[in-house]
């Protein structure tokens, strides 16, 4: 009875550290520095990460929110299960599988550092709001993720409206929780640092069409890209109407490479 009760308090333990950033503490079979996954904004951004833009004119929209790892082992397998607690009016972030099944799609694992794997899976659970993906290299028949930093996974969500999504670990009886394997073939708890993003539509932000508050040769090249290479529009057109003409044309990428490089005028704010 006492050997249950033990068996059943290390269980306890060990879901509450892997389910709860809070209170979770380096996990013992997790060496050297604790392995971190971390959230970080995509697409176009505030610079401190913290707000996603969305067009002003159109709903729904997707965002972009990626998943990131540090970690000093050889990770061979993961599971990563997150819940969105603010998922609700106004914001209503969806996920669906069209969009984040990773078995289907290369796109969530598309320049992941564990792309190379073949078996990677996204799941919904009671959505809103739980979800997890993970990569199932539980055999060690494949390479392992090698120590460093970078992306794991890309996260697409559609939104409605503006609003927030917050991102923290969960638990998903009776067995989901986040949880990576080394080559010792311990599982431990890596560290997640949750976070909130806000959903907000554009401002018109005169000469910067990559909405990245300033107006240098970047905005030039994504004008380039945008007029003649099918790359994203700005933001907010206007952004792009450095001349002030009512249109984003060649004459913009003229006129910013004369004010940059030559002298000329400032761009204006275009009524």
């Amino acid at each position: 009875m006492k050997r249950l009760v033990l068996i059943l308090g290390v269980i306890l333990v060990m879901v509450i550290l892997c389910s709860s950033s809070g209170l979770m503490a380096q996990d013992p079979n997790d060496p050297g520095e604790p392995d971190t996954l971390y959230l970080t904004a995509g697409g176009l951004h505030s610079l401190t990460g913290d707000t996603l833009y969305v067009w002003p004119d159109s709903f729904p929209q997707d965002v972009i929110i990626y998943l990131n790892v540090w970690n000093d082992n050889d990770v061979y397998w993961f599971v990563a299960v997150f819940i969105d607690n603010c998922n609700g009016p106004p914001c209503n972030a969806d996920l669906d599988l069209e969009k984040n099944n990773y078995s289907d799609s290369p796109k969530g694992f598309e320049g992941s550092r564990m792309e190379h794997i073949e078996h990677k899976v996204f799941k919904l659970e009671t959505w809103p709001p739980t979800f997890y993906p993970y990569v199932t290299n539980v055999d060690h028949s494949e390479d392992p993720m090698p120590p460093g930093d970078g992306l794991l996974v890309t996260f697409t969500f559609t939104v409605f409206d503006t609003g927030r999504i917050c991102l923290d670990t969960t638990y998903v009886p009776p067995g989901a929780r986040t949880n990576f394997n080394s080559t010792t073939y311990a599982n431990y708890c890596p560290f997640i640092k949750p976070r909130n993003f806000v959903i907000a539509k554009c401002d018109y932000s005169s000469a910067d069409p990559n909405y990245d508050w300033n107006t240098d040769i970047v905005d030039v090249v994504y004008l380039i890209n945008y007029l003649f290479r099918s790359g994203p529009r700005p933001c907010v057109i206007k952004s792009g109407d450095a001349s002030c003409d009512g249109e984003v044309n060649v004459i913009d990428i003229v006129y910013l490479i004369g004010y940059l490089f030559k002298g000329g005028p400032a761009p204006g704010y275009c009524p």
